[in-house]
């Protein structure tokens, strides 16, 4: 059952924790509504908005009396609230083995990932090019491990799931830093052009 109200999302655009959001949101054809919170205005670390998430980040969702915050754990919450359009496996060990998944490509890319994208917030005189290049050579040996997962199947866990649409606002950005696309992740590459034909994706993109 879709919800008697819209589901009420507190946005920033450019915000990869939005983005995966908005992706199932989209994939479970959900009503709802953005609340735009301007980051650069810290309009999030404002007290209203602290009482709906004292982290002070966005997202949040509002669905009728329940108030969320931490794009993973809303994403979850949709899942189970609205199963009609199902984005994890049936069965328990294969759902099991997707949020491992999850957790490798948000958690273990997490560190070199933060290197670079710090580095490239500094004016490009200021980058330590030494540093981009191994923190660049890091991601690609530990994106080796989804490159194997995703072997000949058209999504990581098999059918387009929870794992797909938390990955995706980051492997866009890998894109824009120079990891991908590469020689030695063809499925990767692949994935990521099949992801972009999506109508969920092409609203964050």
């Amino acid at each position: 059952m879709p919800p008697e109200r819209p589901i009420k999302l507190y946005d920033f655009a450019s915000s990869p924790n939005c983005q995966r959001v908005v992706v199932v949101l989209e994939e479970k054809k959900l009503p709802y509504e953005k609340v735009p919170i301007d980051l650069k205005k810290m309009e999030q670390k404002k007290p209203d908005f602290l009482k709906l998430n004292p982290y002070g980040k966005v997202p949040v969702i509002i669905d009728g009396a329940t108030v969320l915050y931490e794009s993973l754990v809303i994403n979850e919450y949709l899942e189970e609230k609205y199963p009609e359009t199902p984005l994890l496996p049936k069965d328990a060990g294969k759902r099991a083995k997707a949020r491992i998944l999850l957790d490798y490509g948000m958690n273990h890319l997490d560190g070199p990932y933060q290197k670079i994208r710090k580095e490239m917030m500094k004016d490009e005189k200021e980058r330590d090019q030494q540093l981009i290049e191994g923190a660049r050579k890091e991601l690609k040996h530990l994106l080796g491990r989804l490159e194997r997962e995703l072997g000949d199947q058209a999504y990581l866990a098999g059918d387009f799931s929870l794992v797909d649409a938390a990955l995706i606002p980051r492997f866009v950005r890998l894109a824009g830093m120079g990891v991908l696309p590469d020689p030695s992740l063809p499925n990767i590459g692949k994935w990521i052009e099949r992801m972009k034909q999506r109508p969920s994706v092409q609203k964050i993109l």
